[in-house]
């Protein structure tokens, strides 16, 4: 227990200045920062699809989850989306030409194309929070580290509420440990933490969106972290593997650290572009 606790100190240690750091710079320091992170998910997801005995496209799906981030910056939000459109024919092409029938090209191919929309589509709205509102390399870090923060909030009081009272099963099946003792004390952390981060952090989000605003942001990030939660839970299950990779000592894959992230971010961006 003490050895997984330095492993995790030491990861946190490492990762987190660093992150701090890329998101800081921005521009597209930033954008191929989310890029290899999206990268090193879908092969993540990748590896537990293969296991269970599915064909993957690899390095086809990683690239393109990798370059989603990268279109965001340098195509704008609009634009990016345009590349799934030739995903599907790159994807499907490559998966007829090397995948014998019996082997279910056009699944891998499916299979392939949700992974890199899932990581790579959902976490390129993080360009966005970082870049779309303010032009202050200061403030667009605390953009992008809002929902992260939340996310952190609520699955931290997810955690010591399910242990302190938890009784209530919220999806035995999913995920047994959590409960909905849990889930109630992330969902009322998330708006609390928005109200601090908006006082206090970020006095521009409390000045524009108001109280009610705030908590309602706080809110809707607390619920989006859960589902993404339960999302990437239920992928490890139907896997039939405990964690997405033992990339991180201590925390498992990356794709366990970022599960919420990807349903928090482009939650918070969503409310912030239609509120803000």
């Amino acid at each position: 227990m003490r050895s997984d606790l330095g492993q995790r100190l030491t990861v946190a240690a490492i990762g987190i200045p660093v992150t701090v750091a890329v998101t800081y710079l921005g521009g597209p320091w930033f954008a191929a920062g989310l890029a290899v992170l999206a990268a090193v998910a879908v092969w993540e997801i990748g590896r537990m699809v293969s296991a269970r005995g599915d064909r993957f496209v690899y390095p086809v799906g990683v690239l393109l989850a990798a370059s989603y981030p990268l279109a965001a910056f340098y195509l704008g939000p609009a634009d990016s989306w345009g590349i799934t459109l030739a995903a599907v024919v790159l994807v499907t092409g490559v998966a007829t030409l090397r995948i014998g029938p019996e082997d279910r090209p056009f699944q891998a191919a499916a299979l392939t194309l949700a992974a890199a929309l899932y990581v790579g589509g959902l976490i390129s709205f993080g360009v966005l929070l970082r870049e779309r509102f303010t032009d202050s390399a200061v403030e667009g870090t605390l953009f992008f580290f809002l929902p992260v923060t939340l996310t952190w909030l609520a699955d931290t009081a997810a955690y010591f509420g399910g242990r302190a009272f938890g009784k209530h099963k919220l999806a035995p099946i999913i995920s047994p440990n959590k409960t909905v003792e849990g889930a109630i004390s992330a969902l009322v952390a998330g708006p609390l933490g928005a109200l601090i981060y908006g006082w206090v952090v970020l006095p521009r989000l409390g000045d524009s969106l108001e109280i009610p605003g705030v908590l309602a942001l706080g809110l809707v990030v607390a619920i989006a972290a859960t589902l993404g939660d339960l999302a990437e839970s239920a992928l490890k299950r139907e896997c039939g593997v405990k964690d997405s990779s033992r990339l991180l000592p201590g925390h498992g894959g990356l794709l366990d650290r970022m599960d919420s992230l990807l349903w928090s971010i482009p939650a918070a961006c969503v409310f912030l572009l239609t509120f803000l």
